[in-house]
């Protein structure tokens, strides 16, 4: 009965992601940014670089385009940004917390699915399926069927997200359908590629600001947190080690080791554009 109601951590990172990016970057936007080649990347502009990679989306919707389906909306930024260029934008988004912040933002200008993509009603058609960041997230054969038959007849699907590369070994960084995977899966459907812009480069910089962060800020204050915590309460912070053993190794070496990074990002992960027409 308890894990019926369970809460998904990867909601609750969204979550605690805009509270971060709200208060420490001056942003609402829960994506990677985008820098161009020779763009030196800093928390300074990381606003910017998120803005860069909205407008690269916004650049590759095509043109007969009116009605959109964004799954996967975060903040509703994005979705905004849309509504303001005149499309009609529906938005899909599982994090309870962040369906009240897009509602309050959108009004009664988009309607919001509360759920995941796999929920939604299949009724409604669209001009353009949108994934910024979220197709990772969704199952690959459930939701491509999913998506043909939501697509208005030469409706198009836009995919911006990570994808992981062949033949590379076991990634320290998690997430992303595997390239050949998705390839093989959606040439099976009647969506036909019309754009592959790879852009692993220049979003890789935002794994280097993360592993800055962890460096300067979460690793410092883990270890004052755990030696402050053993001096005043030795027993439970020895039980509370052993209990969980597996889980703090785990967190450590993917996020305090400095074994995440661009480059590892680079050698572990490919991010595309992609732009699928239907028929």
């Amino acid at each position: 009965m308890g894990s019926k109601n369970k809460i998904s951590s990867k909601r609750v990172g969204l979550d605690i992601g805009l509270a971060i990016g709200r208060f420490f970057l001056n942003t609402e936007d829960l994506h990677y940014g985008y820098w161009p080649k020779g763009k030196t990347a800093t928390i300074q502009n990381f606003a910017e670089a998120q803005d860069a990679h909205s407008k690269l989306i916004m650049d590759h919707i095509p043109n007969e385009t009116k009605r959109i389906l964004d799954v996967g909306s975060g903040s509703g930024n994005l979705a905004m940004k849309l509504i303001n260029k005149g499309f009609q934008v529906d938005c899909v988004i599982p994090s309870e917390f962040l369906a009240e912040q897009v509602q309050a933002k959108l009004e009664d200008r988009s309607t919001i699915h509360i759920c995941g993509f796999e929920s939604v009603s299949d009724s409604e058609k669209y001009d353009l399926i949108l994934f910024s960041e979220s197709f990772q997230y969704v199952k690959l054969g459930k939701s491509l069927e999913k998506i043909t038959i939501m697509l208005s007849p030469g409706g198009h699907l836009l995919i911006c997200d990570f994808f992981k590369r062949d033949g590379v070994g076991k990634s320290p960084i998690g997430g992303g359908h595997g390239w050949k995977v998705f390839q093989d899966k959606i040439d099976t459907y009647p969506l036909r590629l019309i754009s592959d812009l790879d852009i692993t480069e220049e979003t890789a910089p935002t794994i280097d600001l993360l592993a800055k962060f962890n460096t300067d800020v979460v690793t410092p204050i883990a270890e004052m947190s755990g030696e402050y915590l053993l001096d005043h309460y030795p027993k439970l912070s020895k039980i509370f080690r052993w209990k969980f053993r597996k889980r703090l190794d785990k967190i450590h070496k993917i996020y305090l080791s400095g074994a995440v990074n661009g480059g590892s990002f680079q050698q572990f992960k490919e991010y595309h554009l992609l732009v699928y027409k239907k028929g």
